[in-house]
């Protein structure tokens, strides 16, 4: 049904664009500007509808939100309040029935098809008559025709009834139809004869055509009556005004109406002036692009949000080109190169195989950065010069320094105390009559995994297939190609951490109690508290802490580390002497307060480190992208999947428009179907053919695969995509 919003919005755009002709220009002289209007402005009929431009609106909220809330990234904050599934209003009782929109498409495509054909025929007749002609002095071909269409012209073909015409009479009408072939007037014929085939059922384009026409004429009629006598030129109209058979291709010298062009010849010439009215279809253009193609999404940011930005370093995501003034060596692994740049020197960590050397002209593309803050005996706030991090960095021929190896895949991987691990999701159940599992199969796209788990006599009725898992296991035998068995499952862990199956023989050998590593088969030795006069807690939400290992786990939590206050999503407490934070807030004695993605606080220095949120995470992953048109492959998703239970109604900024049984989303839209993320600037939802289009965005799945293309198809009934171009 996209097919007709537009074809509505273009008929829209037309009888606006018309009806200002008809008000303000119709009875100008300016018939060359009149007809530059009429083609333009038909142009523009059919492109603003096809233009989707979105305008990103950042407002404060209207109502006061907590500290906790700006630490929430908005994809996530959506993610969770969406439902998992929206059915159809009592879907189970209605009956099937025949989709009577669905044959709209197809009757007018036999429409617009047909009439293509016709003006194909007609163009054929024209040529088929025009094959035979006399060239004359003036550029013009003769064609000698006594019936039919007569006396009108087609490019520079020319159909005239020699015999009824004297001979002042045939040169008026060649002069008349040889400013017809100069002006190219048939070529607007032809682009009339495709816009009435396309929009057949706009009244308006009909119209449109005689109204163009008309111009010709006007203009024709004009150049000719200044190479002969006004009068003459009238009394010759007049006296060939009779009833003739035409063609829409071609222009007869008698067939618009002879009074209006009479007329028209008499009138006299409008002032230059007047030529200012054209200016005046500027507010219907712009109110037309507001309407139809500009979507403003007001995008709600909090103050703090908007301090946090103003704030923000100058250069962190940026490409800064310098020289290395000198390098310093942090540890095994990381050096710190002294980077000068616009007469500033910059402190960039780097890792230590990287290939720098001092005095190196570099470009250096630069990503986060670290801030050390201290608070001396004084409670003076002592800040430190700020380490950077490099995201990628070019040597003065532009060769790349960093280059991260494609991560091989594996079926599972090991920790420390050798047990294997791996997250995939749940492909098969087996059970015995009794409802026992008996093997669990899992698949992650490329591996599988068959666990034996008889002897484990449960019923794992938490876990479906689908379920995406954590697995923990020992004695895998590779039985084929990518395919491991094993019957020594020690442990399984739905992904969020819901359910979980034990094995308590095999748990005890490798992990405490509190579910942490054994090395050896001994549990960590606790360490010496060195919080204890340093840290108070003053609020959380949730408390875990594990005493053998040493570490105590706050969610949502307030604490005071000596004089300074310390607020984060999460905060991690290490007995041994540290203390680690995410989407952390830090407010210190001096009144100034750092918000940072990552903090770390080290008791024997006393400084916090506070890292700036970044997208490193994401750029570090190894993401396999399909790209570009001309794709098609296989998708997964579960039986239960349907256009109509897609959660699209509690999206935040995000324009919903729908037209009949479809649904389209506007406003860089996000979608999470089921195991599959999508993002667009437009995202189509097809209730009728039960498919997903993705225009200019991408779909990625659970294992990082994307998918990139100007529009890309999910059919949702075979599991399957294609991938596009606009005009391909």
């Amino acid at each position: 049904m996209e097919l007709f919003n537009y074809l509505l919005k273009a008929s829209a755009c037309s009888v606006l664009f018309f009806a200002f002709y008809l008000l303000a220009l119709q009875k100008l002289t300016f018939f060359k500007l009149n007809r530059f209007y009429l083609l333009a402005t038909l142009m523009l009929s059919f492109l603003i509808p096809a233009l989707n431009i979105t305008i990103e609106k950042q407002v404060e909220q209207a109502s006061p939100i907590t500290e906790e809330l700006v630490a929430v990234d908005l994809p996530s904050q959506i993610e969770t309040v969406m439902p998992t599934e929206v059915l159809p209003l009592q879907a189970s009782q209605i009956a099937p029935s025949f989709d009577w929109f669905s044959l709209l498409p197809y009757s007018y495509a036999t429409v617009a098809f047909t009439l293509l054909v016709i003006g194909l025929w007609q163009l054929s007749s024209l040529l088929w008559y025009a094959r035979r002609n006399q060239k004359t002095d003036i550029g013009l071909k003769l064609v000698a025709k006594r019936s039919g269409f007569t006396n009108c012209s087609f490019f520079n073909y020319v159909f005239v009834d020699q015999e009824n015409l004297t001979e002042q009479e045939l040169a008026v009408l060649l002069r008349h139809e040889q400013v017809h072939a100069q002006q190219y007037h048939s070529v607007d014929k032809m682009i009339m004869m495709v816009a009435k085939a396309v929009m057949w059922f706009n009244p308006v384009v009909y119209c449109w055509d005689k109204t163009l026409e008309q111009v010709h004429e006007y203009e024709a009629d004009e150049a000719t009556a200044n190479s002969f006598n006004t009068r003459d030129y009238a009394e010759l109209l007049l006296g060939l005004a009779v009833s003739q058979r035409s063609t829409p291709l071609i222009h007869n010298f008698v067939k618009s109406p002879i009074k209006e062009r009479i007329k028209m010849l008499f009138n006299s010439k409008s002032k230059n002036m007047k030529k200012l009215m054209y200016l005046l279809v500027a507010p219907v253009l712009l109110g037309l692009l507001w309407g139809f193609t500009i979507n403003v999404v007001e995008i709600p940011v909090s103050k703090e949000v908007i301090k946090a930005k103003d704030e923000a370093d100058p250069i962190i995501g940026k490409t800064i080109k310098g020289i290395v003034e000198d390098i310093t060596t942090e540890s095994k692994f990381f050096k710190t190169i002294h980077f000068k740049t616009d007469g500033k020197i910059y402190l960039i960590n780097y890792m230590s195989f990287i290939k720098i050397n001092k005095g190196d002209e570099l470009t250096i593309k630069i990503n986060s950065k670290k801030e050390g803050v201290k608070v001396d005996e004084n409670r003076k706030v002592v800040y430190q010069t700020p380490v950077y991090s490099m995201d990628q960095a070019f040597n003065a021929n532009g060769d790349s320094l960093i280059v991260r190896p494609k991560i091989e895949k594996h079926a599972f991987l090991y920790e420390g105390n050798k047990a294997r691990y791996a997250t995939s999701k749940i492909n098969k159940i087996d059970r015995n009559s009794l409802g026992y599992a008996t093997k669990i199969q899992l698949n992650d796209g490329t591996f599988s995994l068959v666990f034996d788990v008889g002897s484990l006599k449960t019923k794992a009725k938490d876990f479906k297939v689908g379920d995406e898992v954590l697995v923990k296991f020992i004695g895998e035998k590779l039985t084929a190609k990518n395919i491991y068995a094993s019957s020594k499952l020690i442990a399984m862990y739905s992904q969020p951490k819901k359910f979980q199956l034990i094995n308590p023989t095999l748990y005890s050998r490798f992990y405490s109690s509190e579910g942490f590593q054994k090395s050896d088969g001994k549990a960590f030795e606790p360490a010496v508290d060195e919080l204890k006069s340093v840290v108070k807690i003053i609020s959380a939400s949730s408390t875990e802490t594990f005493p053998k290992r040493g570490i105590t786990n706050l969610g949502d939590a307030v604490i005071m580390v000596n004089d300074v206050k310390l607020e984060a999503k999460k905060i991690t407490l290490l007995r041994e002497g540290g203390i680690n934070a995410s989407d952390a807030t830090i407010y210190f004695p001096d009144g100034k307060v750092k918000k940072y993605g990552l903090v770390i606080y080290n008791t024997k220095q006393k400084v916090f480190g506070g890292y700036e949120n970044v997208a490193l995470t994401k750029e570090s992953k190894t993401i396999d992208v399909i790209s570009g048109p001309g794709k098609e492959g296989g998708l997964e998703f579960s039986a239960e999947m349907s256009s109509t239970k897609i959660p699209y109604s509690n999206l935040d900024s995000v324009k919903v428009r729908k037209l009949f049984n479809n649904v389209m989303l506007t406003g860089k839209p996000k979608l999470k179907l089921e195991k599959y993320n999508l993002e667009g600037k437009l995202i189509y939802i097809d209730n009728t053919n039960n498919m997903v289009v993705v225009y200019l965005g991408s779909v990625v799945d659970n294992n990082n695969q994307k998918i990139e293309a100007e529009i890309i198809e999910m059919d949702l009934t075979n599991n399957r995509y294609k991938t596009k171009n606009y005009f391909n």
